[in-house]
């Protein structure tokens, strides 16, 4: 999924990671996640989870429990610095008739390690309805 253009590359890496999240696929989203990737959240992972294995574990822990969505991504930002990239972004989520299921907000870090980028941080939280 490599391209030129860093800031690209995140966003089409982060698409992809949530498509198979929308799809309800959960142990999906880490297919980008490095070794060392950590993650919180503010639903079950208000402590910080730690590596891959402990990653995959919660995200297990999560299969069936989301309902499958179409979602869009609003105000996204990347910003690069060398071999790191910083990924910004609301993300709203809708049940098939349109309805909003779901509002977040979400930071994600990826590191640029032999010729790919690898989601290395994640940071997820809810919004309330406006």
């Amino acid at each position: 999924m490599e391209t030129a253009n860093p800031e690209e590359t995140i966003l089409a890496l982060a698409r992809s990671e949530l498509d198979r999240w929308s799809a309800g696929d959960t142990i999906g989203y880490a297919q980008t996640a490095a070794d060392d990737v950590t993650y919180f959240d503010n639903l079950g992972a208000q402590t910080r989870v730690d590596g891959i294995e402990a990653f995959r574990e919660y995200l297990s822990a999560l299969q069936g429990q989301i309902p499958e969505h179409t979602y869009e991504f609003v105000h996204p930002k990347v910003q690069v610095y060398g071999e790191v990239g910083i990924l910004s972004l609301h993300y709203h989520a809708f049940a098939a008739d349109g309805e909003i299921l779901a509002r977040g907000k979400g930071t994600s870090v990826y590191r640029h390690t032999d010729g790919e980028w690898q989601m290395v941080h994640t940071h997820w939280s809810t919004l309330e309805e406006a």
